[in-house]
């Protein structure tokens, strides 16, 4: 990817014929559409979430040999002995993943803001002065609010796959 960039940036492409250009632009596009996501990780991701194991057998069995945990969605034709946490539920179903997937998503992000403001507040050896104390409630009363929009979201993410069914 980084040689067809180069390749692109300083011109080098136009010394190819149209049909060589075709060709390293559309693979530049699929490399692009398939690793963008991967491109910039400097290291290992701490879980794997997958919705169908079944389907995603080869993902899975990639994170077991590289040692990153692998939660799944797990219906009644799927092996649960290769993922460590399991999660039952529907996985053919778009209400009950987004159902799943919503949950997940808003429990990592309260997880992050516990562990920001478990940064912010200073540690019991640390004599902090009385001023100091209100600043960081004052924190947690600002991301509380920002945390209910999210909860009105869900209404419409629901209503979007009633929407889906009712097309097919």
């Amino acid at each position: 990817l980084d040689e067809l960039e180069k390749l692109d940036e300083t011109g080098g492409i136009n010394n190819y014929s149209k049909k060589m250009i075709s060709t390293l632009t559309r693979e530049k596009k699929k490399i692009l559409r398939n690793l963008e996501g991967v491109r910039d990780m400097a290291k290992l991701p701490g879980a794997l979430v997958v919705v169908d194991p079944r389907r995603e057998i080869i993902a899975v069995r990639e994170a077991n040999k590289l040692g990153i945990p692998v939660v799944a969605l797990l219906d009644t034709d799927s092996d649960p002995d290769l993922i460590d946490i399991t999660i039952p539920g529907n996985d053919d179903a778009i209400r009950s993943i987004q159902l799943i997937l919503q949950t997940l998503a808003n429990a990592i992000l309260e997880g992050k803001v516990g562990k920001v403001e478990e940064a912010a507040e200073p540690k019991p050896q640390e004599k902090a002065p009385a001023e100091e104390a209100p600043p960081v409630e004052e924190k947690a009363a600002e991301e509380a609010p920002e945390e209910k929009p999210a909860q009105a979201e869900e209404p419409a993410s629901t209503q979007a796959p009633a929407a889906a069914e009712a097309e097919q």
